[in-house]
């Protein structure tokens, strides 16, 4: 796995074959494709790897946890953290860079990556919010915490520290939790 992903990461999608694989690994193709039937099956098993390790880094966060406002903070900022790791941020560069060419990485790269974190974040509003709120909580701190990466990714010079932490307190504070609905069995 780790040879399939430095030659996507490294290569991009289009450029990186199952020879090129086999090369970096010193096997034989027989053996590649007695492991995956196509690059596409090999593109999937790495965005399920690197997904799994961000997963789980998130999970660590959320698991067993109910909704407080202390453990959203702290999921905001695993969840930020993971976003800027340094695997994470090549992998959405590649889809974004060749998605357009191969819509099939961006659709194998969003169900088996952000659409399964979203499940895991949803779940953990749904433990104190009714399902509209949980669904829409989900969709406001996913897609702002996305976009505070892709606003720190443009920038010529990176924010300190702390830049984070401002801005996952300042997400919480905007939201009115008074005016959400608390689930019906609470």
């Amino acid at each position: 796995m780790a040879a399939a992903r430095d030659a996507f990461l490294d290569q991009g999608y289009a450029a990186t074959s199952m020879s090129a694989v086999t090369d970096r690994l010193g096997c034989s193709k027989a053996t590649m494709w007695s492991h995956f039937s196509s690059k596409e099956e090999l593109f999937a098993a790495v965005i399920d790897d690197l997904v799994d390790t961000f997963s789980s880094d998130i999970d660590e966060v959320l698991t067993s946890q109910t909704f407080s406002l202390p453990a959203m903070r702290r999921a905001c900022l695993r969840f930020l953290e993971c976003l800027m790791s340094e695997p994470s941020i090549r992998l959405f560069r590649l889809v974004l860079s060749e998605g357009s060419r191969f819509p099939e990485i961006n659709e194998m790269f969003y169900q088996r990556g952000p659409a399964k974190v979203r499940r895991g974040i949803r779940a953990f509003y749904a433990t104190r919010f009714c399902d509209a709120d949980a669904d829409m909580l989900t969709q406001v701190a996913t897609s702002a915490l996305t976009g505070f990466r892709s606003d720190i990714l443009l920038r010529p010079e990176k924010p300190g520290p702390n830049e984070s932490e401002t801005f996952v307190d300042n997400l919480i504070n905007l939201i009115d939790w008074d005016s959400l609905i608390p689930r019906a069995d609470d």
